[in-house]
């Protein structure tokens, strides 16, 4: 025995409504012409909303990446200016986008189940097409004191490691701070992940110049590939390292959480 009912449209006659043991049937046409419903209509403005939420996030994700990576990258900036940096942008706009402003920091969120498919293929690309300022385009020095490179007699597998560890250190730390609760203190929170990157930068500057951040290192690097080409020979290092050490940082967390259990790309 199955019961079955079939609408398409609210009004129909009763001579329309056939009855056949349990089997109720209801054959209807559509009418495009009926108003929505009240939930309809919240339907329909809260997928306006998730909308206007998402490019929101991006220009923010933008905006805070290239305030990041100009500071990061000017000649004569102190050692504490980065994280000085992360700490205000942080603070001002994690509750709009998270403040990733790192795809290192985007891909460990996305691991641990609590970014959108979309979001995590968008923030990346938003991320990426930073560059430093257009008005310093012609300055070699400028880009050659501003890309991340390998120091003097470093071998490319210990900054490797070195890349990966500062990485999962600053991911573990942002990871700790923003999810674990329903509702994050981003003031704190930007204060313990701004001192994080901070230690780091100032614990292995003279190994790699601690970059922690693809973005930071491609822009600059594409900058200064228009004066030597010499700036791609370890590139590489700048993205496998943190991207392996957020890949740890997110697996960590799921160990220390036991969060195995929820969706890795949730939609």
């Amino acid at each position: 025995m199955s019961n079955r009912i079939q609408i398409s449209n609210p009004e129909f006659d009763n001579a329309d409504q056939r009855h056949s043991g349990n089997e109720v049937r209801v054959d209807i046409s559509n009418d495009s012409s009926r108003p929505r419903t009240r939930k309809e209509n919240e339907h329909v403005i809260s997928n306006h909303i998730d909308e206007w939420n998402i490019y929101q996030a991006l220009f923010v994700e933008f905006l805070g990446t290239t305030i990041y990576v100009f500071i990061a990258t000017i000649p004569y900036y102190d050692s504490t200016s980065p994280g000085m940096a992360l700490i205000a942008l942080i603070a001002c706009f994690g509750k709009i986008s998270g403040g990733h402003f790192n795809p290192a920091v985007t891909i460990g969120v996305s691991l641990c189940g609590r970014l959108s498919l979309k979001a995590t293929i968008l923030y990346p690309v938003v991320q990426m097409a930073v560059q430093p300022s257009h008005e310093y385009i012609d300055n070699e020095y400028y880009f050659e004191k501003g890309i991340t490179v390998l120091r003097e007699n470093v071998k490319p597998g210990w900054a490797l490691l070195c890349e990966g560890l500062i990485t999962l250190f600053l991911v573990l730390t942002y990871l700790m701070c923003t999810l674990e609760k329903k509702k994050t203190n981003w003031l704190l929170a930007s204060l313990a992940i701004g001192f994080i990157a901070q230690a780091n930068i100032l614990a292995a500057d003279f190994i790699t110049r601690a970059s922690m951040n693809p973005a930071r290192s491609f822009g600059p690097a594409v900058c200064m590939s228009f004066f030597t080409k010499d700036v791609w020979k370890h590139h590489y290092v700048y993205w496998v390292g943190p991207i392996v050490g957020s890949a740890l940082a997110a697996f960590v967390w799921r160990c220390l959480n036991w969060q195995w259990s929820c969706s890795l790309l949730p939609k």
